[in-house]
């Protein structure tokens, strides 16, 4: 698709704007916010279908190549690796060396060929580890020098939704071929983890499984629901017969879109939209 930008979009003024990108095996996308006007400017949405993490360099590196606006100069720029190789690890128990061999071995990695970034998420006072390959985020330190990385479960569960005292939440978003589910109740984190997803019943199937390994009942449980949603409507009509209290789960920051330009879904820009906080 082309890029889709507000009548307000300057690219000569891209110094004053915040730049997200999110990079996956299902594809690249970036959005363009001015911090100023707390407003999005500008989204574009490239779908690929990339078999292997070993071929995400030399596929960034092509649509990076194609594309002018991620290649300007912004006040900040952020960008979302999209990986199911994470491990949490509370604050108590973390050691750096130590939690870094943890993920290698959990997820049977060689040190030689993966680099193993971390996130600290404070208000749950735990990191996020999870590996991109060495020599691509390397690139991507070359590219964009003064960049953060982030996991999105690290924007996901730094704010969750507010829910009442007496009941559960569930977030599930959405990725290529795999979705994360996050249990929380009263704020406090309790499950991150992903699962493989090629039908619907995949989802209705882990959902209630986990649900119930933590015994929450669907008739008190707050289900939010974000991403590329496998199947859309139908998919959410399909969980509302299990989990009336669905909804879409929206950024937690309120930013201003134009939605006769933008015609799109706030829940399908969920990762990029609440890296702009």
């Amino acid at each position: 698709m082309n890029i889709v930008a507000d009548e307000l979009f300057d690219k000569e003024n891209s110094q004053e704007y915040l730049l997200s990108i999110q990079i996956s095996l299902g594809g690249f996308s970036f959005i363009v916010v001015s911090v100023k006007e707390n407003r999005l400017l500008a989204w574009k949405n490239t779908p690929l279908t990339i078999t292997s993490v070993q071929f995400l360099q030399k596929r960034f590196q092509e649509w990076l190549d194609m594309e002018e606006v991620p290649k300007k100069t912004y006040q900040k720029i952020h960008l979302i690796f999209d990986t199911r190789e994470f491990v949490p690890v509370p604050e108590k128990y973390y050691e750096e060396q130590e939690s870094k061999k943890l993920v290698e071995s959990v997820f049977e990695l060689s040190n030689s060929e993966i680099e193993i970034s971390e996130n600290q998420v404070n208000v749950h006072d735990l990191r996020l580890l999870f590996t991109l390959p060495k020599d691509f985020k390397g690139y991507l330190s070359e590219q964009f020098p003064d960049s953060e990385i982030f996991h999105p479960l690290t924007i996901c569960i730094e704010n969750l939704p507010q829910i009442s005292a007496d009941r559960n939440g569930l977030i599930i978003l959405f990725s290529s071929g795999y979705f994360y589910l996050v249990l929380f109740r009263e704020q406090k984190l309790l499950l991150a983890n992903s699962y493989n997803l090629s039908h619907k019943n995949d989802i209705i199937f882990y959902t209630l499984s986990t649900t119930k390994q933590y015994h929450f009942s669907p008739t008190k449980t707050d289900v939010f629901i974000a991403g590329d949603i496998y199947g859309g409507e139908e998919t959410i009509l399909e969980i509302k017969k299990y989990f009336i209290s669905t909804q879409e789960l929206k950024p937690a920051k309120n930013i201003e879109i134009n939605t006769e330009i933008f015609k799109t879904q706030e829940y399908s820009l969920y990762n990029l939209l609440n890296s702009v906080l």
